[in-house]
C-alpha cells in the first residue's frame, strides 16, 4: 500500500468538483445566517448563535476535507471496519436511552458527549459505505452466492434497523437505497436485489403501521393534498411553497425572507432550499441543482476512472449518498416527496452532517488525483470473469501452425496447415 500522506498534485485535482462544493458551502453559510437570525434572537438572545455554531462545524469539515484529500484513501479503507463498528455501536446505543441520548421531534437521533452534540447516523452511513466498498471488492468472486449476499445485507441492516427504530424512517430508507446502489456497482445479481426490494417494501408497510407518526407523513391523502396544492396540505409544506412563490424568478433579495420569522419550521435546516428559493428566486434554486448535477457527474466520472475496485465502489457510494440526500431534500421542499427530516448537503445547518459530507468529498478528491481516463476502459468484474472462464474452459480456436518442408534456420518461418 502506498504511503498514508503524499503531496497534493494540484494539476490532477478535480477543481470543478471542489469549486462546486465550495460555492454551495458559501451559499449555505449565508442562507443559514439569514434563515436562523430571527430564531436565534428569540430563543438565545443572540442573532448569530446558529451562524457561529455552523461556522465552527464548517471549519472542522474543511480541515477534514484537506486531510482526507491529501491522504491515500486505501489507508482509510483498511480501517473501515473500525469506523463501521464504532458508528454501529453508537447507533445501537441510542436505542438504550442512556446518558447523553437526546430526543428531538420524537426521535432519539442525537448524542451528547460533553460539549459536543452530533447525530451518529451522519457518520454511520459513510462508515457503512467505506466498509461495503472494501468488502464488496474483496469478496466479489462470491457475490453470485446468496449466502454471501445475505452477509452483506446483514451488514447494512445492522445500521439501518436501529436508525429506523429511533424512529427515523427517512434516513433509514436513504441508507438502504445507497447500499443497494453500491450492490449494483458491485454487479450483484439483479434477482437478489429484486427479491430484497419486495421484502423491504413489506417491512416498510409494517413499519408505517407500527409508527403512526412516520405513517402520517406518507399517508395517501396528505401526500396527494400536498402534491396537488389542496388546502389541507401539511403545514410545513404549505409554508415552504409560500416561500418559493414569494421568491418568483429573481427572489426577494439576500436577507429579505419573510418565512424565516418562525412561519417555516426548520427553515435553517431541513427547508433551507425553500429559503434559498425565496431570497434568490428560481435562478437560485436552479443554480443549486446545477451545482449538484456537476458534483454527481464528476463523482460518477471519478468512479469510472478509479485506479481499482476499492476506489470505484467508494466513489460510487459517496456520489450516491450526496445525490440521494440532495434530491430528496429538494423534492420535499417542492412537495413531490413526503415530508422527512433530511438536510441538504453543504447547505443546511445540519451540524455533524456537514462535517461528514465534507470529509467524504475529501476522499472523493483523493481518488480523483489517482484516477486516469485509461482506467475507464477496464472491463467490469463480471465481464472479466466471463472472459477468463472462456479462455480456461473453451478450446482454442486459433489456427494451428507447423513447419514447412523447406526448413529454414529461422524458427519463425512457418505456414498455416
Amino acid at each position: 500500500m502506498k504511503n498514508k500522506f503524499f503531496k497534493i498534485d494540484l494539476e490532477r485535482t478535480d477543481f470543478s468538483l471542489l469549486f462546486s462544493v465550495l460555492i454551495l458551502v458559501i451559499l449555505g453559510t449565508a442562507s443559514v445566517y439569514s434563515a436562523s437570525s430571527y430564531r436565534a434572537e428569540q430563543f438565545h438572545g443572540y442573532g448569530a448563535y446558529y451562524f457561529r455554531q455552523h461556522l465552527i462545524r464548517l471549519v472542522i469539515g474543511l480541515i477534514c476535507l484537506m486531510i482526507l484529500a491529501s491522504s491515500n484513501y486505501r489507508f482509510w479503507l483498511q480501517r473501515s471496519m473500525i469506523f463501521y463498528f464504532i458508528s454501529a455501536g453508537l447507533v445501537l446505543y441510542l436505542l438504550t436511552g442512556g446518558p447523553g441520548v437526546l430526543v428531538r421531534n420524537g426521535a432519539a437521533s442525537w448524542l451528547r458527549l460533553g460539549p459536543i452534540i452530533f447525530q451518529p447516523s451522519d457518520f454511520a452511513r459513510y462508515g457503512l459505505i467505506m466498509f461495503l466498498a472494501k468488502r464488496l471488492c474483496e469478496r466479489r468472486e462470491f457475490l453470485d452466492y446468496f449466502q454471501e449476499y445475505a452477509i452483506h445485507l446483514g451488514i447494512v441492516f445492522l445500521i439501518v434497523i436501529p436508525v429506523a427504530l429511533e424512529p427515523d424512517l427517512g434516513t433509514a430508507a436513504l441508507i438502504t437505497s445507497i447500499a443497494f446502489i453500491m450492490f449494483l456497482f458491485a454487479e450483484v445479481p439483479f434477482s437478489f436485489l429484486f427479491a430484497s426490494f419486495l421484502t423491504l417494501m413489506t417491512g416498510a408497510l409494517t413499519y408505517i403501521l407500527v409508527y403512526p407518526h412516520s405513517g402520517s407523513r406518507v399517508h395517501v391523502n396528505n401526500y396527494i393534498s400536498g402534491l396537488l396544492g389542496l388546502p389541507d396540505m401539511p403545514y410545513q409544506l404549505k409554508q415552504a411553497l409560500i416561500a418559493l412563490s414569494h421568491g418568483g424568478i429573481l427572489g426577494r433579495g439576500i436577507g429579505e425572507s419573510l418565512q424565516r420569522y418562525l412561519f417555516l419550521p426548520e427553515a435553517h435546516n431541513d427547508f433551507i432550499f425553500a429559503i434559498i428559493g425565496e431570497e434568490y428566486g428560481l435562478i437560485g434554486t436552479v443554480g443549486v441543482l446545477v451545482l449538484f448535477f456537476v458534483i454527481i457527474r464528476r463523482g460518477l466520472t471519478i468512479a469510472r476512472q478509479a485506479p481499482d475496485g476499492y476506489g470505484r465502489l467508494l466513489a460510487g457510494g459517496i456520489t450516491a449518498c450526496i445525490a440521494s440526500y440532495a434530491l430528496v431534500n429538494a423534492g420535499v421542499a417542492i412537495g413531490v416527496l413526503p415530508t422527512t427530516g433530511i438536510p441538504m448537503p453543504f447547505l443546511s445547518y445540519g451540524g455533524s452532517a456537514i462535517i461528514a459530507h465534507l470529509s467524504a468529498i475529501g476522499l472523493l478528491l483523493n481518488i480523483s488525483t489517482q484516477s486516469s481516463p485509461s482506467f475507464e476502459r477496464a472491463p467490469g468484474w463480471r465481464i472479466y470473469k466471463n472472459r477468463l472462464q472462456s479462455r480456461i474452459f473453451k478450446p482454442s480456436t486459433r489456427p494451428v501452425y507447423r513447419q514447412s518442408r523447406t526448413w529454414s534456420r529461422s524458427p519463425m518461418r512457418m505456414r498455416m496447415r
